[in-house]
């Protein structure tokens, strides 16, 4: 893989990380940044 194409790997699977833990949040889930890290992601 081109190293421009991991760098954009891995962002997406941070931002995955990070819709992941706001959208499971048990307290104060914030839906708005879970689904504009999903999008981020896609």
């Amino acid at each position: 893989m081109k190293s421009l194409t991991a760098e954009w790997v891995q962002k997406a699977e941070g931002d995955f990380i990070v819709a992941q833990k706001m959208f499971r949040a048990r307290k104060h889930p914030v839906y708005d940044a879970a689904c504009f890290h999903a999008q981020q992601c896609a």
